[in-house]
């Protein structure tokens, strides 16, 4: 498509990324706080990427890929996960659009163009334009937005839709219509949250966490692989994934987080802090070890209702200026069943998604002890096995992670 040098593709026992896949993608760009940064043309010049926390510089696409023509002036997290989105809006993967020789192990092949990648570039550029001229240079059109999870847009109407049961909505919408009757509600809502889950005081008493479990997704092809935990609150949090090909350490230490491993795009390289991984990072690591916190993390709340299984629940959507919100769910009984979040990127938002099941109480506090995260790079479940509440952590877990050697 628009790269390559570092993608981690699997070849033979090691599967392909998702995210870094397709192409065909319809127009691009959707509406996000802070408009677009001009990665999709030419005519928009190139943004200026912002510093990062602790003064840490990022990886930029064109720096670290080859022939990158469109998508400049982004982060490589941000690649990754517009690649993601492609690959989400056509239902392709890597395969459908980058060359045949990507299966063999040559990253060069990525850099390939491809009839597929040649169109990929130019719809990329037709949506800039759109949402340029139309739309004051909001993403408000993306390859979603034509494609739907097809690879060829349709263009002919469908009768069986309009005179048959509507599709489903989709659960991930970014859009939150809010109930502004329900707005007094959100204090007695979070406190009925911290409640369920073992009460402020005890929360507070929580200083680390330790645990072990298991992981299973497409990566592993679904085989419940080994998983480590470890945790500092207030929101110090780092995973390690034991694939038999070699480790996956996500790290968020505070302030910066990085990702390290077999399945990085590059050696290692840390999180952006513009598009929503940064403050993706920070949430999940509030959820797993001070929840008491999460409500005033956000400026702003607003409530609404949905279903989860066709089960009830109320919505609480948190935002801050200049950042895509979060969105939590929460059953009757209080507790947090699902958590959905956004990033930004080059094409428009892409959503990552928490369901959260089986509490149980550990150490006076209760706590899931298994969730899915799915995301357009991959769906994963998490089980817990052994959760130690206050163990001892070494400050040297929340340490950037040593680079993995791409093969």
């Amino acid at each position: 498509m628009f790269w390559s040098k570092g993608v981690s593709m699997q070849v033979g026992a090691r599967r392909v990324i998702l995210g870094a896949a397709t192409v065909m993608m319809c127009v691009t760009g959707a509406a996000m706080t802070g408009g677009v940064r001009a990665e999709a043309s030419a005519e928009a010049g190139q943004a200026s990427p912002a510093q990062a926390p602790g003064g840490q510089a990022p990886q930029m696409a064109e720096q670290v890929f080859k022939d990158i023509q469109v998508l400049k002036g982004i982060t490589v997290d941000e690649f990754m996960d517009t690649m993601g989105m492609f690959a989400a809006a056509t239902t392709k993967d890597c395969t459908g659009c980058h060359a045949p020789e990507i299966l063999s192990g040559s990253r060069d092949a990525f850099a390939k163009p491809t009839p597929m990648i040649q169109r990929a570039r130019q719809m990329t550029v037709m949506m800039n334009t759109i949402n340029r001229n139309f739309f004051g240079n909001q993403k408000r059109v993306t390859c979603y937005t034509c494609h739907s999870a097809t690879s060829v847009p349709q263009r002919v109407a469908n009768l069986s839709i309009q005179y048959g049961m509507p599709p489903t909505e989709n659960p991930d919408r970014l859009e939150f219509i809010a109930l502004p009757d329900r707005a007094k509600d959100v204090d007695g809502l979070f406190a009925k949250y911290i409640q369920a889950i073992g009460g402020a005081q005890r929360w507070g008493a929580v200083k680390s966490l330790t645990a072990a479990g298991t992981y299973a997704g497409w990566d592993t092809s679904h085989v419940e692989v080994p998983v480590d935990f470890y945790g500092q609150a207030p929101n110090q949090f780092t995973t390690i994934v034991h694939r038999k090909e070699g480790n996956n350490t996500w790290v968020f230490n505070g302030t910066n987080a990085w990702f390290a491993g077999v399945d990085a795009a590059v050696d290692n390289f840390t999180l952006n802090y513009t598009g929503g991984n940064l403050t993706g990072a920070r949430v999940d690591a509030m959820v797993q070890l001070a929840p008491q916190t999460i409500q005033k993390a956000f400026a702003s709340w607003q409530v609404s209702e949905d279903l989860v299984d066709d089960e009830p629940v109320t919505v609480l959507q948190g935002t801050n200026k200049g950042e895509l919100p979060v969105n939590l769910y929460f059953n009757d009984a209080g507790l947090l069943v699902r958590l959905v979040r956004w990033n930004d990127t080059a094409v428009g938002p892409v959503p990552t998604q928490f369901d959260f099941s089986d509490y149980r109480e550990v150490g006076g506090v209760r706590k899931p002890f298994q969730w899915v995260r799915a995301w357009t790079n991959n769906r994963v479940v998490f089980k817990l096995k052994d959760v130690r509440i206050n163990a001892p952590v070494e400050a040297t877990r929340f340490a950037r992670p040593e680079p993995v050697a791409l093969k």
